[in-house]
């Protein structure tokens, strides 16, 4: 059998790919936006029991780990469990983790688990394509010692860059900061800045604070206004039903944490995909609403 860490060309169509998920929401846009770029063999799992057990019985290429605060799934040690399995292929396959919440930490910690590469979210389609070409054209060398198993902690990647410094003496904050992609460079569109706010007021939701709630619902036509101006029926529809959540479920104090951070991560996925992923988009918009009509009838 091939050895997973032998440099190859990427050929989409001949790969197999697991994507590791606890969200259904996260889990369909990963392989939707896989099959994008014609990578048709697409296999899911929701946590690590169903992960393990489809590895032992199915050939893999690699591996997406998808994980968010909060989340059942705990991805590092998943990966920490996969590099010290009997079985040398299944320990040296290439992991991507996927994540909304990276930090300079969280790239130490996941390097020290043994994940090869980072995709931050919302996911840009050119990013997730960069990251398959680096773990199968360029992959890591895997190292296996009594200190550590996994691929090689040294190599310098451009998608492990954080800001505007790039020298390795400079000192780098802390705080939550997306991976910057060449394509996102400046990237900076009115519906992200839109979206951005939103989510910044969001934080603040609750039913005691109606003027919150009257800033959070301004915000969303803002980005309405914008979705109609750019013909972005999807992300309009997405907004229509968040905006219908947080106007009944705020009022009422029903707000759901974790229904509105999903909400939230889908609008910020429609804005970042292309329109011409038109069947993934719409796909989106659909399962949001409803969840959203669904959490509302409860």
């Amino acid at each position: 059998m091939q050895d997973p860490r032998k440099p190859k060309t990427l050929r989409p169509r001949t790969l197999s790919v697991l994507v590791v998920d606890a969200v259904n929401f996260s889990r369909g846009m990963i392989a939707e936006i896989l099959r994008g770029h014609d990578v048709t063999n697409v296999f899911s799992a929701r946590g690590a029991a169903d992960a393990h057990e489809f590895l032992t019985e199915n050939a893999i290429d690699l591996i997406f780990l998808s994980w968010e605060p909060g989340d059942a799934f705990e991805a590092l040690v998943f990966c920490r469990a996969l590099r010290r399995a009997h079985n040398d292929r299944l320990r040296r396959l290439p992991v991507i983790l996927v994540t909304s919440s990276l930090t300079r930490q969280m790239v130490i910690d996941g390097r020290d688990a043994g994940v090869d590469e980072f995709l931050a979210k919302p996911i840009s389609p050119a990013a997730l394509k960069q990251r398959l070409e680096m773990v199968i054209e360029t992959p890591r060398p895997f190292v296996d010692c009594d200190v550590f198993i996994g691929p090689c902690r040294r190599r310098k990647n451009p998608a492990d860059y954080y800001g505007e410094k790039r020298r390795a003496g400079d000192i780098v904050a802390e705080t939550p900061v997306a991976m910057v992609d060449h394509d996102e460079e400046g990237a900076r569109t009115p519906i992200r800045i839109a979206l951005a706010a939103l989510r910044q007021t969001c934080s603040k939701l609750h039913a005691s604070r109606p003027d919150v709630l009257a800033a959070a619902l301004g915000e969303i036509k803002i980005a309405e206004d914008i979705a109609m101006g750019s013909k972005d029926h999807a992300l309009h529809s997405a907004l229509a039903a968040f905006e219908a959540y947080i106007g009944i479920s705020t009022p009422a104090g029903l707000l759901d944490d974790s229904v509105m951070h999903t909400a939230l991560s889908a609008l910020e996925q429609l804005a970042m995909l292309p329109q011409s992923y038109a069947e993934a988009r719409d796909s989106v918009a659909l399962a949001l609403g409803k969840a959203i009509q669904k959490k509302l009838a409860a």
